[in-house]
């Protein structure tokens, strides 16, 4: 059995049923979560007719909570009655989701032209190693990277890595607009409804050593650069909410960004609203988890219903799978049943929404479990988590961070196939398809006869 298989088991033995999101238990679900808190979580608040209406009217919420399209939703948030806080989610939402995908192209770079280099790579490849070890935090060997870099070629993208490695021995102040300024793409200034472009792909052309095959780069830090743009668009739309952005973007920041202090921030409901976070202590509780030692969820359970839920399957720093998947079930249930009760009977939307609350308990157990250093618990809830992410479960930055996750795990198709799931959704995000789809043929062309691929 393998590990999605597995997951699949462990999930279906925990809830005592099958099939996906739409399947109910045959026995009655037990609370897993105070009343009050299950009534102030966003599902059960916009199962009223009066609170949901205003959402339902304007065409950008549809198109951002449904169908996670950010274009289509930008577009209409801007248009001709715009709606700064509509406007302001969904760049915040871009900046996690490019900075997910920074994240998958500079691990797979650091897979496929530093722990799988090969003889006929260009010379030219350590840059972009480089600068793709800087983004995942490991600034010693970005150095020496970018060093044989700028002493080997030269070019635009050798300057890039210079700009990178000055920046590194100035001491790394956050952010670094030095290397960011030599990078291609977002050229375009800052303003709230804008998409700006990734520059033209491939960034750089060389030919390999050997048999001069063209080897197409794209630069890792594109997606950085792309990420704050977005971020800074978000907090000048919506000013008043600057705090809670800083607030969601904690558990999404890079490896080489400075953490900070989570801010006491209060989220609003258009933050909430179609998201795996069930109220603002949830954003609140996964922001100062990260990423210091698990926090301690005990404290949280009066407020936060994530960690409700969560908390009695974790002891210590161990996370039980089983008894988080059967609380997952049972969140999904109780909101289930709540929202039916606020709205006067079940909805079609209604398990959509509680679907959201089902994935958020995976992700928080899963969070646990990955900060506990319990790889085998950490995968079993992400696989189950994914099982889930489907429709408008499927948050993109999520899916992303776990395509990230696959990649540096050499698992380069599976990582494929959640990046085109969001190409045409998140534009610019194709910049890490380059290095992906070179590490796919790297593993397809030396995997012997019989031999699975990643």
């Amino acid at each position: 059995m393998g590990p999605r298989a597995a997951g699949r088991a462990l999930l279906l033995l925990a809830s005592g049923c099958g099939g996906g999101s739409s399947s109910v238990p045959a026995v009655p679900f037990e609370a897993v979560v105070p009343g009050a808190l299950v009534a102030g979580t966003w599902p059960v608040r916009m199962a009223d007719d009066a609170t949901r209406a205003p959402y339902e009217a304007h065409p950008g919420w549809t198109a951002l909570v449904m169908e996670r399209n950010y274009p289509v939703a930008l577009a209409a948030f801007g248009g001709s009655s715009p709606l700064p806080a509509g406007q302001a989610r969904v760049h915040l939402e871009m900046s996690a989701a490019f900075r997910q995908a920074a994240l998958l192209a500079a691990r797979t770079t650091v897979v496929l032209w530093r722990d799988e280099r090969r003889d006929e790579d260009p010379p030219e490849v350590d840059c972009v190693v480089g600068i793709s070890e800087v983004l995942v935090g490991e600034p010693e060997p970005a150095r020496g990277h970018l060093s044989a870099c700028r002493s080997a070629t030269s070019g635009p993208l050798a300057d890039t890595a210079g700009a990178w490695l000055a920046w590194l021995e100035r001491g790394a102040t956050w952010p670094p607009d030095g290397p960011l300024a030599a990078t291609p793409g977002a050229a375009e200034p800052v303003a709230p409804g804008g998409l700006p472009t990734p520059g033209t792909l491939p960034h750089h052309v060389f030919s390999d050593a050997v048999e001069g095959r063209e080897v197409r780069i794209s630069d890792p830090g594109t997606l950085l650069k792309l990420a704050l743009w977005h971020e800074a668009a978000a907090r000048q739309a919506f000013p008043a909410a600057d705090g809670a952005i800083t607030l969601l973007l904690a558990p999404w920041r890079l490896p080489v960004e400075p953490a900070g202090p989570a801010p006491a921030a209060e989220v609003p409901t258009e933050f909430l609203f179609g998201s795996s976070l069930l109220a603002s202590a949830d954003a609140a509780l996964v922001a100062e988890g990260r990423p210091s030692a698990p926090a301690d969820l005990a404290a949280w359970a009066d407020r936060s219903p994530l960690a409700a839920t969560v908390a009695p399957c974790v002891d210590g720093a161990a996370v039980d799978v089983p008894c988080a998947a059967d609380r997952a079930n049972r969140a999904f249930e109780q909101v289930l049943a709540a929202m039916a009760i606020r709205g006067g009977g079940e909805q079609g939307f209604h398990r959509s929404f509680a679907d959201l609350a089902r994935v958020g308990v995976f992700r928080e157990a899963e969070r646990i479990a990955g900060q506990s250093g319990d790889d085998r618990a950490m995968g079993l809830l992400r696989l189950n988590a994914v099982d889930f992410s489907i429709g408008s479960s499927a948050e993109p930055a999520y899916l992303l961070s776990v395509a990230a996750w696959n990649a540096g795990n050499k698992n380069a198709s599976r990582a494929a196939d959640m990046l085109h799931a969001q190409e045409g959704h998140i534009p610019g995000v194709e910049v890490a398809r380059l290095p992906l789809d070179a590490l796919q043929v790297r593993i397809g062309r030396e995997s012997a006869p019989g031999v699975p691929m990643h």
